[in-house]
Formats: C-alpha cells, sequence, structure tokens
C-alpha cells in the first residue's frame, strides 16, 4: 500500500506500507481523490510546525472493507470524510466550540488523506463520514470539507441579508464564501492581488471586485451607503491584509479571521478599534453538522466546484504538488489514486 508522509526531515515521500484491517465499528475506505489544502503545504514547509506530520484531509474515497458492528455504510458506498472528530459531549462541544475539543486535534484518520488505503476509526465513522449522492462527482466532493470551514466561519460571525461582505483573497478557499454568501442574500465583493481571481469571483457570485492597491474601503462603502463592509473576511492573513479589513470594515462591524500560519505577527494601534467597536473573530477547522451541511449544499445547488481544480496528480508526483501549493502557482491541486483522473492543466 503507498502513502504519503511528512517525514521529520521536512520531506514529502511516497512511501509503502501494510494494508489496514478494519476492527469493530471502522471503515476502511480506498482512496479516489485528495485535496491539498494549504494548511497541508505549511505543515511541510513551515518551521512553525512540528515534524513528522500526518497530511491530507480533503477526502473522497469508496467503502473497501467493514468491521464488525459498523452500521450505515457497505462495501462499495463513495464516501467523503474529514479527520479531526470531537467528543460531542465535552464542555467545548456541548458550548459550540467542537474544534477546541481537546480530543479534535488528537485524532486524525490512518495514515493520512494521501494513502491507497485509510483506516476511520469508529469515531470518524460516526462523526465526519458523509455518503456522496450518486449526482455528485469526486472532484467535487473533495470541496466538503473546505466548504464546511466556510460554514463554521459564517456560524461564528453571522451574516445577514443585505449585508455587504468583502473577502479578502479569493484563492481556492476565499471563492467558496462567494456562493454561501449569495445563498443569504448578502452582497460580496472580491479582492486579490490577481486580475485573474477577480474575474473568476464574478462568476462565483462577487457583486463587485477591486485589486488589492486600489482603494477597496472605498469600494465597500460605495455598496454599503457609506457606512463599509458589515464582515470582512481574511482567508490570507498578513499585516496588509489586516490593515486592509480594519479600513474597509464598517462601524460596529467584523473582522473574521480565516486564514493564518505559524510566526504571523501583527501591529495595529487598539485605539481606533475599540472606539469603533471593530469585532475580531476567528475560525478554525469543521464541525461534524458542518460537514453533513456542506455536502447538502454542494448536492442542492449543482455547483461546478471540480472547474477549480487546476492540477490533478498521481501519488507518486504528490511532491510536485505542494510545491505549487506553497508557491502559489496553482489553484487547486488533487491527488488521486484513479488514472482516469490524472492530468496536469
Amino acid at each position: 500500500m503507498k502513502y504519503l508522509p511528512c517525514t521529520a526531515d521536512d520531506t514529502v515521500a511516497c512511501l509503502e506500507g501494510n494494508p489496514p484491517a478494519p476492527g469493530p465499528g471502522e471503515i476502511i475506505a480506498r482512496m479516489t481523490a485528495c485535496g491539498v489544502c494549504g494548511t497541508d503545504a505549511l505543515k511541510v514547509y513551515n518551521p512553525g510546525y512540528a515534524k513528522p506530520q500526518k497530511l491530507g484531509h480533503e477526502c473522497v474515497g469508496i467503502v473497501a472493507d467493514i468491521g464488525t458492528g459498523t452500521s450505515g455504510f457497505q462495501v462499495g458506498q463513495r464516501i467523503a470524510f474529514a479527520h479531526h472528530a470531537p467528543d460531542p459531549d465535552s464542555h467545548y462541544s456541548r458550548r459550540g466550540s467542537e474544534t477546541m475539543d481537546p480530543q479534535f486535534k488528537r485524532t486524525n484518520i490512518e495514515p493520512g488523506g494521501f494513502s491507497e488505503l485509510i483506516r476511520l476509526s469508529p469515531l470518524h465513522v460516526r462523526h465526519t463520514v458523509v455518503p456522496i449522492p450518486d449526482h455528485v462527482p469526486d472532484l467535487r466532493a473533495i470541496f466538503m470539507e473546505p466548504l464546511a470551514c466556510c460554514l463554521r466561519a459564517l456560524d461564528r460571525a453571522p451574516v445577514a441579508a443585505d449585508d455587504t461582505v468583502l473577502v479578502i483573497g479569493v484563492g481556492a478557499i476565499g471563492i467558496l464564501f462567494l456562493p454561501l454568501l449569495r445563498s443569504l442574500g448578502a452582497r460580496a465583493i472580491a479582492c486579490d492581488v490577481r486580475a485573474q481571481r477577480l474575474e473568476l469571483a464574478g462568476a462565483w457570485g462577487a457583486t463587485d471586485a477591486a485589486l488589492a492597491d486600489q482603494d477597496v474601503a472605498a469600494l465597500c462603502r460605495a455598496h454599503s451607503a457609506g457606512r463599509g463592509a458589515d464582515l470582512v473576511i481574511v482567508t490570507a492573513l498578513n499585516q496588509a491584509t489586516f490593515e486592509l479589513a480594519l479600513r474597509s470594515a464598517r462601524d460596529g462591524g467584523t473582522v473574521l479571521l480565516f486564514g493564518g500560519k505559524p510566526g504571523t505577527c501583527l501591529s495595529w494601534d487598539f485605539w481606533p478599534a475599540f472606539l469603533r467597536e471593530i469585532n475580531l473573530v476567528t475560525s478554525y477547522s469543521a464541525t461534524p453538522a458542518g460537514l453533513r451541511r456542506a455536502m447538502r449544499f454542494i448536492a442542492e445547488h449543482n455547483l461546478p466546484l471540480e472547474a477549480m481544480v487546476s492540477h490533478i496528480l498521481p501519488l507518486e508526483a504528490a511532491q510536485e504538488g505542494f510545491r505549487l501549493v506553497h508557491e502559489g502557482r496553482a489553484s487547486k491541486v488533487v491527488i488521486t489514486t484513479n488514472s482516469s483522473f490524472v492530468s496536469t492543466k
């Protein structure tokens, strides 16, 4: 069995391992496709992450084997699944902080999402495994987990109809916010450093768009009767995007820090933010309920999310896929074991 870990010397290599067997309540999934998330690349290239690291959590596969006592699934069934599962009865989960439950980060799929065969524990089977509807293709279903992360963020910073929302950074994850915002009746304004991304954002539901070096704050005011953005979502956090978010938010508005990386340090004058009652919110990962909501949204809205996939690579070429993501040269990279998918666009 081939699988792909990040080793202690910061390399990604395709290794050989023994095929897993299912224990009671478990599922063995045969991976067909797994998206490369920006955090996967960070785990490889950023020294802020201790090594070794398990990689891959935007997973789609087929049930290959089922352990005793496992119910609700059958061999041959198509499933999407994620990597972390909280304790639903914990203090954190009962207060809406499932992703902060200590069990959440301790759990993971074995040996990770970039593997021919993946063992899903009883916790994962109960909480993170979602059947894929027949009409949803695999390359669309891989977006379940990142879309669920976006839903989690919008739960933490709710949006009302007629709100103005600025999305700073409309790469693969920023684009996912746009149809969600549109479904809520909000006006979404896209901002990025790349003009081609702004063109794509319009097709995915952005009301307007601007390059980061333009007067983005003025554009937000123009769409909100002079107020500014009710919500600013920052998918790529640095000093410049943080300052842009603060300038663009209305008084009493919210800045949602969605994308970050280890070692990010920000400098800001707290006093104006205090006087303006700027709400600062962060959001991390996805909840079990969010995974199911995300799959329903994908199925019901028939979104051609697979159009965002720019590179499809086999496990043996995954190192190149990680470099593409790290260097910002791909909109979405997918690693697959299905030879009929493989093509580099």
